[in-house]
């Protein structure tokens, strides 16, 4: 029958632990996930901050280093000029074929000139080579000559001018003595505008330079046109590079030095920003992975932990019940010491009664005894002397050491369970070693110790089986074999079996045995166990001179 009172209390204790574990790993896991959040955030928040600054920094560089090669080129278009110019005489320039060879060399080097022309202080025309029709326009009105005239050196905004078609020149000066003449040279967009674009690489965006008006220098990869006003507000001058955000894209700004000419760089965020996202991601995964195995390890072991607390808390409930129940039978013994009293009294009485009946009565007529008052008169006897053995052998001792036979007290004790073997049809073997010696030691102690083990035995073994009860003597121990014919015992069960709260799956119980290792050990001895061929068998070690243990 279940115990009652160990259910109501499971029921009563173990929400409770379940209600503790939710709070517990709530707990925890906010506690983890704290340091984690902050440390994470903050070295995520960080890193971006850094590739972005990085990233940022590169670009301005590239901005710069873009900025220079568009300087260096118009540059050394302009020294070209002036090479050929200081050079070469107006008359040299002016005679047949010169101008078709210095355009030829020009093109060798690096084919950015279209065409080439030598003009006079009046605007005209001396000698031109190239694939328009140029050699009767005069420039005298026009605003590059009037500046290169002035300022020795010029380089155009793109106009369309006498060919209808967007351009931009390069002019020098020369003065030779009294004459003056101009060397102009026109560059071909196409080579420049690959020049120029370049500064978006292989990223997706754009470069591409503007003038003071806003008006493009050069052809934009995405729409647009020469000469048509772009999407730039062109600010007042400045040094370095402007970075701003519009839109989708990053724009970087930086004014020539050549050229009064603004060079626009605009790349796509997401394409600047590609590290940054990724150490997002990654950042974000492995966020991801540590907070699932926090979580998992967090469950996994608060969980483990509760579930030992609950297999805890049910053995110390069986604990429990075992000790009550010791102490109810403790008690009973206490109160079947009147009872006992009263029965051998009862006893007594009908014995005297049965001799009373027996010599009032006399002889029968055939002269046979009075068989039923024998009868009423042996099993009194004989209920007395059960009651007599009983109380002796159950009966508490006083521990005392004294010379002990221990083959009487197995006979003792063996005897004592008569009506259990009985009841089970167990067969008890006793294979007594002849000439063992006697032992000194507690005598009610290894009754005890004997009995537990052979009630464990009665306990495992299979009905209509057989117990073996062995002595034997080694060096100066007595040493007793009991041994079951039950389901042999597991590596976890050897090891837990001697535990108070333990039973193994076949019956034994450590509360019990416990208590008969304890005992062994106080009075010198040993207790052990292990496997046989079938059950198991009981190892009791009594040394021959008493030997108090610790």
């Amino acid at each position: 029958m279940p115990d009652r009172s160990f259910t109501i209390s499971a029921t009563r204790d173990f929400p409770y632990y379940r209600k503790v574990w939710k709070k517990v790993v709530v707990i925890l896991i906010a506690s983890a996930f704290l340091p984690l959040a902050v440390l994470g955030g903050g070295m995520y928040v960080y890193m971006a901050r850094t590739i972005k600054t990085k990233t940022l920094q590169m670009l301005e560089a590239e901005a710069i280093s873009h900025k220079i090669d568009i300087d260096s080129f118009l540059t050394e278009r302009i020294r070209d000029l002036k090479l050929i110019a200081e050079n070469n005489s107006l008359l040299k320039m002016q005679s047949p074929g010169a101008v078709e060879q210095v355009l030829s060399s020009l093109q060798l080097e690096l084919p950015c000139f279209q065409d080439l022309g030598v003009i006079g202080p009046t605007g005209d025309h001396l000698a031109y080579i190239g694939p328009y029709d140029l050699t009767t326009k005069n420039y005298r009105d026009a605003l590059w000559f009037k500046s290169v005239m002035v300022e020795g050196v010029y380089v155009s905004d793109v106009f369309t001018g006498f060919r209808n078609e967007p351009h931009f020149i390069i002019a020098v000066k020369r003065t030779q003595g009294q004459k003056i003449w101009i060397l102009r040279a026109t560059v071909m967009s196409g080579l420049f505008d690959d020049i120029v674009t370049r500064g978006a690489g292989n990223r997706k965006g754009d470069a591409y330079l503007v003038n003071n008006n806003g008006a493009f220098q050069t052809t934009p990869r995405q729409g647009g046109t020469l000469m048509m006003p772009s999407p730039v507000s062109v600010p007042g001058r400045f040094t370095g590079v402007r970075i701003e955000k519009k839109g989708s894209v990053v724009q970087l700004t930086t004014w020539l030095d050549t050229v009064p000419w603004l060079s626009v760089v605009s790349i796509d965020k997401q394409d600047i920003f590609q590290d940054s996202r990724k150490v997002r991601n990654v950042s974000l995964f492995v966020s991801l992975l540590g907070a699932f195995v926090i979580v998992l390890g967090i469950l996994l072991t608060t969980d483990s932990l509760v579930s030992m607390l609950e297999e805890k808390r049910k053995s110390n409930r069986r604990l429990d019940n075992r000790v009550r129940r010791m102490a109810f039978l403790a008690a009973s013994m206490e109160v079947s010491k009147g009872v006992f009293s009263d029965l051998n009294d009862i006893l007594s009485n009908i014995h005297v009664t049965a001799t009373l009946v027996k010599d009032s009565a006399g002889a029968l007529d055939d002269g046979r005894p009075d068989i039923l008052a024998d009868q009423i008169s042996s099993e009194a006897i004989r209920g007395r002397h059960l009651i007599d053995r009983f109380a002796r052998f159950a009966g508490p001792e006083d521990p005392v050491v004294i010379n002990l036979d221990i083959h009487r007290v197995l006979t003792l004790v063996m005897a004592f369970l008569k009506t259990v073997l009985i009841e089970k049809n167990i067969d008890m073997i006793a294979d007594f070693h002849q000439g063992l010696p006697s032992v000194r030691s507690d005598g009610a102690a290894l009754r005890h110790v004997f009995l537990s083990l052979l009630l464990n035995a009665v306990a495992v073994s299979e009905r209509d089986g057989s117990i073996r009860v062995s002595t034997r003597v080694k060096n100066n121990l007595v040493m007793i074999f009991i041994a079951d014919n039950g389901p042999g015992l597991s590596r976890v069960e050897k090891e837990r079996l001697f535990d108070p709260q333990y039973s193994t799956q076949r019956g034994d119980c450590g509360f019990a045995l416990s208590i008969c290792q304890g005992i062994m050990d106080r009075i010198g001895g040993c207790l052990a166990v292990k496997n046989r061929q079938e059950g198991a068998v009981f190892e009791v070690q009594v040394p021959v001179k008493f030997a108090q243990g610790q």
